[in-house]
């Protein structure tokens, strides 16, 4: 029993440099070669010597949380690379250990890593990222913007909500703003526009786009036009402190704890939007009985089909057709407030679902660390190399596939095509799997001789090295 504890610790200890070797030297390099990409915004601006060592730190915490899952992937296989290298691994089996029962060290070690980063990501990183944000715009701006990011909804403007799908330099793509106060409801759609900041005014000067115009408890009041351009302006109270002191933060600036919030605010905004459907179909004469907000807008669109065909029918009196045109115009408006109300609801969802999307994903990364070791312990007794070099290589292929089914289940559940708690675990799942397999081989010693052919070869490449 004193011999399991004294290999359980020394193999332990042999995970602590590799990874806080690698750590450094992958930190590093991804730090460099990101500060080499932003070199041109930093040139020039006449920044102090604690402006960019500030600016560096804070680059530093979302790549410090990326790097940390392939530094222990790089430990593990430097260290059971040379466990099989120096034939340590065969002389514990031969007194009676098998595999598993070395790994529980290893396992051990990122369990430990895996919980200090869920506190780094959920306590530390959010803060981190909202302060580099903040001292980004300002190193860009001499006067910042109001701040926003694309693909989320600005809340920082009282009444109103918008909504930037793209941006590009100064220039913004698809652009919705919604303005509910005093009784009246304003949807507008832009195609395209710039948003500018005059005094104490916001300015959007918007192009290509719709207007809505709802007025609350008269049904009949709607208005709908298009415009080539429109210039929206919004007096805001104290912006030049709002803008310098932003309490605005996207889901990578916000804790799980903060982040449940805004799901609760977004749920309960989607299900005002529902409700807008039923009660417009209601108002419109519908019986909404068992029908579902999604079903309103093709109930509309049978009914309108319904007077378009009646209204065709010859030997119908004037006042008959009068009542179908009426009656046409109250479908067509209500097929409108619909559509706005259903568009609305999407756009909650989408945000509902980012911000989901981000808390998975602060559990999941870290996650990733044990499932890492599941795969680097029977990869390095293959490799039997413990040098950097070879683990580093490996563990990087193996993370940049990680790394990509990540972020196409992101893009896949940001689109509502993918639940986002499976778009988050989809490649602890796939790489959990296939390491349970490699362990259940390693133990039972026929790892080598299940791997395929061109891996082999591969392989004994590395060895003859």
């Amino acid at each position: 029993m004193f011999g399991i504890k004294k290999i359980h610790r020394y193999v332990f200890k042999e995970h602590v440099f590799p990874f806080l070797g690698a750590l450094f030297v992958f930190s590093f390099i991804f730090l460099v070669q990101y500060l080499i990409s932003q070199i041109d915004k930093l040139v020039g601006k006449d920044l102090g010597f604690m402006v960019i060592s500030e600016f560096m730190i804070l680059s530093l915490a979302p790549i410090f949380a990326e790097v940390v899952p392939v530094a222990v992937f790089i430990a593990v296989l430097m260290a059971f690379g040379r466990f099989a290298e120096d034939n340590e691994i065969t002389a514990w089996r031969a007194s009676g250990i098998n595999f598993s029962r070395i790994l529980v060290s290893s396992l051990l070690f990122a369990t430990i890593i895996a919980g200090a980063m869920l506190f780094y990501n959920n306590n530390i990183l959010p803060d981190a990222n909202h302060k580099y944000k903040l001292l980004r715009q300002d190193i860009a701006y001499k006067h910042p913007d109001i701040n926003f990011d694309a693909g989320y909804f600005l809340d920082d403007i009282p009444d109103y909500r918008i909504l930037i799908r793209e941006k590009y330099d100064d220039k913004l793509y698809d652009i919705l703003v919604y303005h509910d106060a005093n009784d009246v409801q304003e949807t507008i759609w832009a195609k395209s526009g710039k948003l500018e900041i005059l005094g104490d005014k916001v300015i959007l000067n918007l192009e290509n786009g719709e207007y809505h115009e709802f007025l609350h408890g008269t049904s009949e009041e709607y208005r709908r036009s298009s415009f080539d351009k429109y210039r929206m302006v919004v007096a805001v109270q104290n912006l030049e402190l709002r803008r310098r002191d932003s309490k605005f933060r996207s889901d990578r600036e916000m804790s799980i704890t903060e982040m449940s919030g805004k799901l609760n605010e977004y749920r309960d905004l989607q299900y005002k939007s529902q409700s807008n459907i039923l009660k417009n179909l209601a108002q419109s004469g519908f019986d909404t009985t068992g029908v579902k907000p999604e079903q309103g807008l093709r109930i509309v669109d049978l009914a309108i089909t319904d007077v378009k065909d009646s209204s065709a029918i010859t030997g119908l009196s004037k006042e008959e057709n009068k009542a179908l045109r009426e009656r046409l115009r109250m479908l067509e408006n209500t097929k409108m407030r619909v559509r706005s109300f259903r568009d609305m609801s999407r756009r909650y969802k989408q945000a509902e679902s980012k911000y989901l999307v981000e808390i998975h994903k602060k559990v999941a990364m870290p996650i990733s660390a044990i499932i890492f070791v599941l795969i680097g312990a029977p990869l390095g007794m293959i490799v039997r190399r413990g040098g950097l070099g070879t683990s580093g290589g490996i563990s990087l292929a193996f993370f940049l596939i990680y790394w990509g089914i990540l972020m196409t289940g992101e893009r896949l559940a940001d689109r509502l095509l993918m639940a986002p708690w499976l778009a988050m675990w989809g490649g602890n799942i796939i790489f959990g799997a296939l390491g349970m397999v490699l362990v259940h081989y390693a133990i039972r010693e026929h790892i080598t001789i299940r791997l395929p052919k061109w891996l082999n070869k591969i392989i004994m490449r590395y060895k003859k090295k």
